[in-house]
């Protein structure tokens, strides 16, 4: 493969970059950051659950059944010199396309065939992941604690499908082929940490767009402390958010004039959003060890986040200072409630932890500095 690496007028690194997928504006975000670094950027994708921007759209409308997979082939084909002679392909997921894993196994064998240097995300469920989970990588997740199985009924299906033989076919194969992997949270950096992927494995950060320093206002500098809570129905045994809002709950009937509670389901992005300004803290994942797009775009604009902030996802960036979310853990209520009431009734906790909040973000997550970051791994690949 040819190398397409060129130097601009400046001298600076320029690389033709494809992004194929996405996965919470990650990309979205990602292509602002590397086009701004003077890139030529092209991103893919279905658009996931919330209508991701892109350039080429590969949704399928299911009514059509065959025909609108029919027609994701025909965006690609009469779209064929996007996805060939890249100096970066970087892919979402082994399950890029919204066809069968056939096609995208397909798929794969041409994107690697015609482009120099392909990065595999890992940013979402997996055979590795589960596997790993199972045996206890760590101390819990959304399907274990430690090696015990929680929420099976609701787990079944997602485990069980991963586990299907073309999802591990189409799986192991993009995994033994990619030339790097690119693991968006801790958790996934664990999973991934093997000796089989050790050595193409590169922990990235989650970018976000940092809002100017007037939009950030600091939270909780009055009582009640206004707690969101939005629930997705859905997804909720595998976020637990319901289960973060009942002990929130227990605290606000215990001292309604110093804590309020807001629970929504299924809302709007855009009214999610609305509701998010207004909100001093915001419950979201009980699972997670770490903060994910959506903890990190609230913690951005100065709300504080209820959910995953281990001590050792701290120690793995480095960060000895800093200590912005209200940590809790899956079935340990008892310590649940002594973290929650200590961070939402003492006086001046929140609006300490609502400035370390965007802090934090500004520190580790700036978009800018994230594109950087994969830059210097994408420059190495390339040498």
């Amino acid at each position: 493969m040819t190398v397409l690496t060129y130097l601009d007028s400046q001298g600076n690194y320029c690389m033709k970059i494809l992004l194929l997928g996405e996965a919470s504006f990650v990309h979205s975000t990602l292509r602002k950051g590397f086009e701004t670094l003077g890139h030529d950027v092209t991103l893919v994708s279905a658009g996931c659950i919330w209508d991701c921007p892109r350039d080429i759209d590969l949704s399928r409308n299911m009514r059509f059944g065959m025909l609108s997979g029919l027609k994701v082939i025909w965006k690609i084909l009469s779209n064929l010199n996007v996805f060939v002679g890249n100096d970066i392909v970087q892919m979402n997921d082994f399950h890029t396309l919204p066809l069968k894993l056939g096609w995208n196994k397909l798929f794969f064998k041409f994107i690697k065939r015609f482009n120099k240097k392909v990065v595999r995300g890992c940013w979402g469920d997996d055979i590795v992941v589960f596997d790993a989970q199972a045996k206890g990588v760590l101390a819990y997740s959304d399907t274990h604690i430690g090696t015990q199985p929680i929420n099976v009924v609701e787990n079944k299906w997602r485990i069980e499908e991963q586990h299907l033989p073309e999802f591990v076919s189409c799986c192991r194969y993009v995994n033994k082929h990619a030339d790097a992997f690119s693991a968006c949270l801790y958790e996934y950096y664990a999973y991934y940490n093997t000796d089989e992927y050790r050595t193409k494995l590169h922990y990235m950060p989650l970018p976000i767009e940092i809002p100017e320093a007037k939009d950030i206002r600091v939270k909780g500098g009055q009582w009640p402390i206004k707690v969101l809570v939005g629930i997705q129905k859905r997804r909720d045994f595998i976020k637990g958010a319901s289960i973060i809002a009942s002990l929130v709950e227990k605290i606000a009937a215990e001292y309604p004039d110093k804590v309020e509670v807001r629970k929504v389901y299924d809302v709007p992005y855009n009214e999610y959003c609305k509701m998010l300004e207004e909100a001093d803290v915001l419950v979201d994942q009980l699972y997670s060890y770490t903060p994910a797009m959506n903890s990190l775009a609230a913690m951005a604009r100065g709300t504080v986040v209820i959910g995953g902030g281990e001590e050792e996802y701290y120690e793995f960036i480095g960060e000895k200072e800093l200590r912005p979310i209200i940590n809790v853990r899956p079935h340990q209520d008892g310590y649940n409630l002594n973290v929650l009431r200590d961070a939402l009734l003492t006086p001046g906790r929140i609006s300490q932890m609502s400035r370390e909040s965007a802090a934090f973000v500004r520190k580790h997550h700036d978009y800018m500095k994230v594109s950087r970051q994969y830059m210097e791994m994408f420059e190495i690949l390339n040498k």
